[in-house]
């Protein structure tokens, strides 16, 4: 017989024990045809006073349920030895009060792909119950939904903490939310969490005592591709409009490093920078700043309405026509917006799904089936938010516990590439295997989830997207990396 991982109890039924030692012992109750219908399982554990205790667990779901105890269980210390002892009857039945159910809580900003965002993690909780939940019970998710402002992300994630008990955060969303909230909710008061989107290098560092993690990756590796695409289009003297947060900042840093790093004897790119303040109402200060050194193009890191703002009076002023793209603009509101004629075979980066990734197919006809066409493949980081929510479930199963620590103490071991590899269409081999206590390696619909030290993705692809002709997004390359080699 198997010995599971928990050494704690239960007996099947009318169940009759000797006095031989203290362990515990799982059972399957068959069918007459010979398939498991129910698991029960026995345990015994001594007390102080020499006595052995015994009691009784049916298999609920992915966990087990509420320790049933009779009337006689306890083993004398001074039992004769090899004499069978008996414990009255007990009826199963589960308790679902005695552990709480796992709560975790989606926190995004409004507007671009929130909607496909919102529905890949109710895709994602709807898949973890379906498979049997977690600690026996269905795991609740609930949508927080928040604005720029920092603040009101920090008073949102604290609500969701102290009012409505949540366990654990898929986002928030963006890089500065994420700084705030850390600060101020997730190391304090010890909340796992895992960004689909937050790329800001200044994560890397954050003072989250190991509760803040990443789905996707740093914007230090996607600033050395823009700087290659750059040079790669035939630019050598760049204008840059960034969003003046953590995350314009962070991308900028991280090009403009990568850009006067390739400086050579025979080759020193030009660039001139300027930061927009967000909620901007104009952009031609930053657009004549970025302009002032002749460049041949605008490299751009704002997000939506930014962006269109920039690009508009780019192109009324004259100042620009070509333009390459962060990752925010990764979606159909701009070339909806400006049209084909301004954006189409622009070009920017992003992280991106491997299209030869059997989860991600999984997850595409999961969508379709759940809420209808599925998004394009080119839609920043929705797959990822499946994702989060997938390994704080398994972290939480794989700790046996509601409790932050526990969660964040497990999440490495939830695609650390030992055991069985299992993709979201086998949740229920996964939770079972994180439930047992067995190694298993969870294969993510957008990207391994191989974190480092920091929380920090280690493999992971970049593609380069650019919109065509008929309004859509087309990934035309994926350069893929492996940190941890």
């Amino acid at each position: 017989m198997r010995i599971p991982r928990l050494s704690i109890w239960l007996v099947p039924l009318v169940l009759s024990l000797a006095v031989v030692g203290t362990g515990v012992w799982q059972f399957n109750l068959l069918r007459s045809s010979g398939e498991a219908d129910t698991e029960v399982r026995v345990a015994v554990r001594p007390l102080d006073d020499g006595r052995t205790e015994v009691a009784l667990q049916q298999r609920a779901g992915s966990g087990w349920g509420e320790r049933l105890t009779p009337d006689a269980r306890f083993l004398p210390p001074d039992a004769e030895r090899g004499r069978w002892l008996v414990s009255s009857p007990v009826s199963l039945a589960l308790d679902d009060a005695e552990t709480e159910p796992l709560k975790i809580a989606f926190i995004q900003s409004v507007g671009g792909t929130d909607h496909e965002r919102r529905n890949s993690f109710r895709l994602a909780i709807r898949h973890i119950n379906a498979a049997g939940g977690v600690l026996g019970q269905p795991v609740v998710g609930v949508i927080a939904d928040i604005n720029f402002d920092t603040d009101f992300a920090v008073a949102v994630a604290r609500r969701l903490v102290e009012e409505e008990g949540v366990h654990a955060f898929v986002g928030p969303n963006t890089s500065a939310a994420s700084l705030a909230v850390i600060e101020a909710v997730i190391e304090p008061l010890g909340i796992p969490t895992i960004s689909p989107s937050a790329t800001a290098p200044a994560l890397t560092a954050a003072r989250d005592r190991d509760f803040f993690f990443r789905a996707v990756p740093s914007d230090s590796a996607l600033g050395p591709v823009l700087a290659q695409l750059a040079r790669e289009r035939g630019h050598d003297n760049v204008g840059l409009v960034y969003r003046d947060d953590a995350w314009g900042r962070g991308l900028f840093d991280a090009f403009r490093d990568a850009w006067t790093d390739d400086w050579t004897d025979d080759w020193s790119g030009g660039l001139s920078a300027a930061a927009l303040e967000p909620g901007a109402d104009s952009c031609v200060t930053p657009l004549e700043q970025a302009a002032a050194g002749a460049a041949d193009a605008l490299i751009i890191f704002t997000f939506r309405d930014g962006s269109a703002l920039c690009l508009g009076q780019a192109v009324e002023l004259g100042l620009f026509d070509r333009f390459i793209f962060g990752d925010a603009d990764q979606g159909p509101a701009l070339i909806e917006r400006l049209g084909p004629d301004v954006l189409a075979g622009m070009v920017g980066t992003a992280a991106a799904d491997n299209p030869d990734n059997p989860s991600a197919r999984f997850w595409e006809r999961a969508y379709a089936e759940a809420w209808g066409a599925p998004p394009a493949r080119s839609l920043t980081y929705v797959r990822a938010v499946y994702d989060a929510a997938v390994a704080l479930a398994l972290a939480a199963q794989s700790a046996q516990s509601t409790d932050g620590a526990a969660i964040r103490d497990r999440l490495r071991s939830v695609a650390d590439g030992e055991g069985p590899t299992f993709g979201p269409d086998q949740l229920a081999d996964a939770l079972r295997a994180a439930a047992n206590g067995d190694p298993f390696d969870y294969r993510g619909v957008e990207s391994s989830l191989a974190w480092d030290a920091n929380g920090d993705i280690t493999r992971f692809i970049v593609g380069i997207w650019q919109f065509n002709a008929d309004r859509e997004i087309e990934i035309t390359r994926r350069i893929p990396y492996d940190l941890g080699d």
